[in-house]
Order: C-alpha cells, then structure tokens, then sequence
C-alpha cells in the first residue's frame, strides 16, 4: 500500500531509529558519571541498544541489552530483567531467528510472574504480538497488541504505546483500511511526543503523512494535501531542532518521503524535488546499510533526468544505483529488479538490444531468487508459528495441570480441616440433631395431613364448581330453547295476525303507509328474534353463512332455526301455514346449500358441536 512511485518502494525497516556518534558517545560518557542513578542507566543502556539495533547493528544491540540485563539482575528488579529479555527477543525476530526469540519469551514471562507487574506482562504481550505479526497472523497480533493497550493506556509508558499504535498503523495499511490507519498513526505521533524520543517521533510523523496520502487519494480534499507535507517538514525540521536525537536513516527517510511526494503531486518542481533527493543522498552515505535508500534517490534522479531528456545522465544514475546495491550483502532485492528493469527498458528504447536482455535477464534472476527467498521464509515462518501455537499450548496445558493441582491441595487442606471440625463437633451436635429430627418428624407429619386435608378440600371445591356449572350449563341451554321458541311463537302469531287482516281488509280501503307498515311486521319481529338468538348464540347465525355453500335466504335461516329447535315437519308446516310437503322440499334444498349427502340428517347437522366442527 505504500506508493513512493516507481523507485521509491522502502518500507521503515525499524520503528526507532539510531542517533549520530556525536550523540551516543555523549550518552556513553554520561554512564561515567558518578551521581548517575540506577534507573537513569538502564535507560541509557535501553537507548544505546535501541540506536544499535535500528542500524541493523545487531551484535552491537546485543551487547548494550546484555549490560542492562547484567543491570537488571544485580538489582534484582524482575520487571527491568522483564523488559531486557523483551528487547532480546525483538532483536532476535528482526533477523528472524524465530527460535531465540521464543527462548526470551519464556524468559520474560518467567520474570513478569516473579514481578506481579502488570506492565511486565504488557511488555510480554509485546514481543508475543511483535512474533504473531512477523507470522504474519495479523488478527492475532491485533489482538495481543490490543491486549497490550489496555495494561498500558493509563501509564506513562509512552514509548511502548507509540510502538503498538505504530505497528497497527503498520498492519492496517496493509489492509488498506484507511481509517483505522490514519486513527493509529495519529496516536503514534501523540504518544512518540510524550516519550521525548525525536527519532521515534519522526518516524510517527512519516506514518501519518502517509496516512494522509491515502485520504488524499480517496477524497481529492486540499486540505489534507496540505498536511502531507506539513507533517513531512516537522519529521525533517526535528533533525534541525534536536541535533543528534534523530538517527541519520530516520532523517534520510523523511527526506526521500517528501521528495517522492513532490514528484507524485507536484511533478513540475523538479528543481525542489532534485535538492530534496540530495539532501536524502547525503543522510544516507552518513551510516552503512542503506544502500537501499541511497539507490532510490538514484533511481528517482534517473527519473528526473529522462523527464528532463537528459538520457546519458539517466542511465548514469541507474548504474550507479545497481553498484550501490551489489554493495549490500545480502542485496535488497526489491530495489534490486526495479533498478535492473528500469535499465532493461533504457536500453531497450535506445535499441541497445544486448545490454537489455542482459539487465532483462538479471531482472528475471533477481525475481526467481527474491520468489525462493519469500518461499523459504514462509515456510519458516509457517514452521516458527506451528512451534510457538505448540509451545503456547503446552504452556496451556501446564498451567492448566499447575491450577488443578493448586486447587487439589486446596480441596485436601479444605477437606483436612472440615474432617477435624466435623470430629470435634460431631458428638457435642448428636443430641441436639437428634432433638430436632424427632420435632422435625412431628412437624413433616402435621404438614402431611394438613396438606392432605387441603387437597381434600381443593377437591371436594371443585366437584361443586363443576357440578355448578353443569347446572348453569343446563339452565342455559333450557333458557336458549326457549327464547328461540317464544320468538318463533311470536313469529307464528304474527303471521295469524296478517292473515286476518287481511281477510278483513278486502273489503275495505286501507292507508298505504298503515298495510306496508303491517306487512312489514313479520320480517321486523323475525329480525328482533334473530339478534336476540345471536345474543345467547352468537356464532349460530354466521357459522350457517359460512358453512353454507349457496347463499341463504332468511326464510331459509328460519327454517333452521325451526330445525334446530328440534321441530318435526308437521309442526313447522302448521306454524308458516304451508303444506308438509313444503317443508320437506325446504329441508331438501337446504342439505343441497349445505353441500350434505342424502343420509345425512340436517337437524343433526345442526347441532352446536357439530355445526361448529
């Protein structure tokens, strides 16, 4: 995700960087002095070895982290001897040895158990989470680096923070997630401010500047163009301010980030980006092995000079960056293929076919050697992982055994003690438990036949309930019955009624409104009988509706009413004053309606728990 253009691919190979001679023989002559104090040593020791190991001078980080453990154990401070053991550790996977590095793990948690120091254990889960991400097992490094926080986030240990926000940072660049990236890089440079380191803090500085490129590139806002290369000034001017804290390599670097920015947003400005990339040169030909820095610079001029069609002074350039590289052992190979294939296609475009498929060839060489290279180094992490998640579980499996044998001894003494209490008090409690088992088997009786005659009660209770609520049962259905025959007497009188009246009305004239008012009375008091029926029988009416396959007319809802009173053919016929045979047609059309076969008795149908179903 880091895109410094074409030749400028350079990751931060360390997150602190070494400081000038000038200044680590001042810190030196410092340990001279008498008045020194103990802490004041260790962490000068700590500095010295933290310069040494940032210039990839790892037998000289080695040496100054042996005088601080020696430190550390004459004044038996096990979170000190904590600490070393970490920086031992962290030298050790930075030229991964994965198996040294696991050796100062255990030791350090040796240690940090000692301490009962939290912050020991925090930097334990440190050097396990710096292991994890050199695995490459990113969510697990998360994880142990999260963990790590949050023992540290209210202490004043400000160079560690700055380290694990640094290293998040570092992780979700990878994964291109932009604004966890920017959110830890941000709390990188706060914490790298606190701690006074100026390198540490530069380097924090060229982090969130890269971080800004990303929001830069995603949301094109002037702002944040403008912030890139303001944070990039303040990582150089610290050089300035605070001369000899920031590591040469650290001040070469942010000088080769902001050249390359220059080039990637600005590209007119050749000129500044020229003296930029000088500037970086010179920081770098300072100190050994960065040879990978000072070739970029030549690769980025070489860059410049084409631009400028300036082509005898480009390909200068790239040889002299391929001749700086072959200086490194072992060479950087990433800069390596891009400086042989950016000579492969000069001397392509200027038809010097030989000489390009002789760098074309290198270019190939290079590849395949940098492909068995990653191969062999996956599979030596993938084998440095499978022992550390081996070791890891031992370890737990250990632990595991140690507790449950801590609780066994416990769970012994426990018992021990309860046995010689349970002696000593046995005899003297015989007599009262004996006591009280005889007043407590009267109790259990007396509860017995109180319960029982409870039940008893509860019981007889519900056999009236129920005898009760047949009664009401009966009584209404009794009153049902008769509320349906009254209406349907009613009805029938109704009916006698008109019939009269109209034999006395054939020879008389009548008001209009008075004989449609008579002979509307029948279906009004039907009406009234059918919502009082709906009253004590809500569903009967609308469960016929909706049973029946053909509508229904309300001669044919009387008609059941009559079949459900359970009246036979005869006295139907003599109440509606029609023929029986009427009635049987009647009956016959309403099974139809209700989709019945022939056997099947239509009052039996319409019984509630029938009807219903």
């Amino acid at each position: 995700m880091r895109k410094l253009l074409s030749f400028v691919f350079f990751q931060l190979l360390s997150f602190c960087g070494h400081a000038q001679n000038v200044y680590m023989d001042s810190l030196r002559n410092e340990l001279a002095h008498a008045e020194i104090t103990i802490s004041e040593k260790m962490n000068i020791y700590r500095i010295l070895m933290e310069q040494s190991r940032s210039e990839l001078q790892y037998d000289q980080a080695t040496a100054e982290n042996r005088k601080l453990i020696a430190l550390a154990k004459s004044q038996n401070d096990d979170l000190a001897l904590t600490k070393a053991y970490v920086y031992q550790g962290v030298i050790y996977n930075n030229q991964h040895d994965y198996k040294n590095d696991r050796v100062y793990l255990d030791s350090a948690r040796v240690f940090a158990l000692k301490s009962k120091s939290e912050i020991a254990n925090a930097y334990t889960d440190y050097l396990e989470a710096i292991m994890l991400n050199s695995y490459q097992d990113y969510e697990a490094a998360i994880k142990s680096f999260q963990r790590t926080l949050s023992i540290v986030e209210d202490t004043n240990e400000e160079f560690l923070k700055a380290k694990i926000y640094y290293n998040l940072y570092s992780i979700y660049t990878n994964w291109n997630d932009m604004e966890n990236s920017f959110l830890y890089a941000n709390e990188a440079v706060k914490s790298a401010h606190k701690s006074g380191d100026k390198s540490l803090l530069s380097n924090a500085y060229s982090a969130l500047a890269v971080a800004y490129t990303y929001r830069y590139d995603a949301h094109h806002n002037k702002d944040d163009l403008e912030k890139i290369f303001d944070i990039c000034r303040q990582a150089i001017d610290l050089n300035k301010q605070y001369k000899g804290q920031v590591s040469t390599r650290t001040y070469a670097i942010a000088k080769l980030n902001i050249a390359s920015y220059y080039f990637k947003y600005y590209p007119e400005k050749l000129d500044l980006i020229k003296a930029q990339i000088h500037e970086a040169l010179e920081a770098g030909q300072l100190t050994q092995r960065n040879q990978a820095i000072i070739a970029s610079c030549y690769g980025m001029l070489s860059e410049i000079a084409q631009r400028e069609q300036n082509e005898t002074q480009a390909e200068s350039y790239l040889h002299t960056a391929y001749s700086i590289l072959l200086t490194e052992n072992p060479i950087y190979l990433h800069t390596m293929i891009r400086i042989c294939d950016a000579l492969a296609t000069w001397y392509d475009k200027h038809d010097q076919h030989e000489k390009s498929f002789e760098f074309q060839k290198l270019t190939t060489d290079y590849t395949r050697q940098l492909f068995n290279e990653e191969q062999a180094a996956t599979a030596k992490r993938l084998e440095a992982q499978y022992q550390f998640d081996k070791k890891e579980q031992e370890l737990l499996v250990l632990k595991e055994r140690a507790e449950n044998h801590r609780k066994q001894q416990l769970l012994s003494i426990g018992l021990g003690i309860v046995g010689l209490f349970g002696s000593f008090f046995m005899f003297r409690s015989y007599h009262f438990r004996l006591r009280y088992s005889l007043e407590r088997e009267k109790q259990l009786a007396t509860e017995k036949s109180e319960a029982e005659l409870q039940v008893k009660l509860e019981k007889e209770e519900q056999s009236r309930l129920k005898a009760e609520q047949k009664i009401l049962t009966l009584q209404q259905e009794k009153l049902q019955n008769e509320v349906m025959a009254n209406q349907l007497h009613l009805q029938h009188k109704n009916e006698v009624f008109q019939q009269l009246k109209e034999k006395i009305d054939k020879d008389n004239v009548m008001n209009i409104q008075q004989i449609l008012r008579n002979e509307n009375l029948l279906d009004n008091d039907f009406e009234k009988a059918k919502f009082q029926i709906q009253e004590l029988h809500p569903n009967f009416f609308k469960t016929l509706t909706e049973k029946a396959q053909q509508k229904l007319t309300p001669l044919d809802l009387k008609y059941c009413a009559y079949f459900y009173l359970g009246m036979d053919t005869k006295q139907i016929a003599n109440l509606l004053n029609v023929e029986p045979k009427s009635v049987r047609m009647t009956k016959y059309r309403l099974k139809q309606k209700f989709g019945l076969d022939t056997e099947t008795d239509l009052m039996e149908y319409l019984r509630p728990d029938i009807l219903n179903q």
